[in-house]
């Protein structure tokens, strides 16, 4: 659901009609230094000629795959970070952890960290869950959860408080049919988020959705009660 070391393109959870992430116009540059290790540097500006850079160097051990990244974010913050993928008997168990630090006020303590873990399985009957959590220090200045909704999104805010505990679950009901159930516990704001989502395959690359999202939760003296609905009809060619 979440990704902290995704300095270039981050991406909304909520935003469910996406096929891909939206991509960037930058320039990537790889060089594979053995059969399951490689180094890269990665750069990109934006229409305000703010600066988006990083190097990463991937590698597998432990039959775990192992990334670390350093850069710039938005000519704003140094980036800091790495993240593993791997599995605990059967199950995928990921992580990634970013540390952003202004530029401005290298010499002090503003910057601050974000991580998140994630476990998840499928079982023999194709039913498939997962768990993840997210922690970030970002200082937050939403004033209630449509702000966070509708605004543009950046990596430094993937969530709109400190803690999020999140559960997805999907089953094939039949080969056409699909259920699919995501919730986000957000305990700083007793706060709630279930969305729930049914797919249906008309014929060969035609399907159709319904798609619910709810959000209860409390900001600062007061309470938001959001609730969206669509319908999708999508055509793949």
């Amino acid at each position: 659901m979440w990704n902290p070391n995704d300095i270039f393109n981050a991406y909304s959870f909520f935003d469910f009609d996406y096929v891909e992430k939206p991509g960037s116009d930058a320039l990537r540059i790889q060089y594979y230094t053995g059969v399951s290790s490689v180094a890269e540097v990665a750069a990109k500006v934006d229409h305000n000629d703010n600066i988006t850079a990083a190097g990463k160097f991937r590698f597998n051990t432990w039959n775990y795959d192992i990334q670390l990244l350093a850069g710039i974010l938005n000519s704003e913050d140094y980036v800091i970070g790495g993240g593993w993928a791997g599995d605990i008997k059967g199950a995928g168990f990921r992580g990634e952890f970013t540390y952003f630090h202004p530029q401005e006020n290298f010499s002090d303590s503003s910057g601050f960290l974000m991580f998140g873990i994630s476990a998840d399985y499928t079982f023999r009957n194709s039913l498939y869950i997962l768990g993840e959590f997210l922690y970030s220090g970002y200082d937050f200045s939403f004033a209630n959860f449509s702000d966070f909704y509708f605004m543009p999104l950046s990596v430094k805010t993937l969530s709109f408080t400190d803690f999020s505990v999140a559960l997805q679950a999907s089953y094939p009901f039949t080969p056409l049919f699909t259920g699919n159930l995501a919730a986000i516990y957000y305990p700083s704001l007793d706060a709630v988020f279930v969305g729930p989502t049914l797919d249906i395959s008309l014929k060969d690359n035609l399907s159709f959705s319904i798609i619910a999202q709810y959000f209860n939760g409390k900001f600062r003296e007061f309470r938001e009660d959001l609730g969206f609905g669509f319908l999708r009809l999508k055509w793949n060619f």
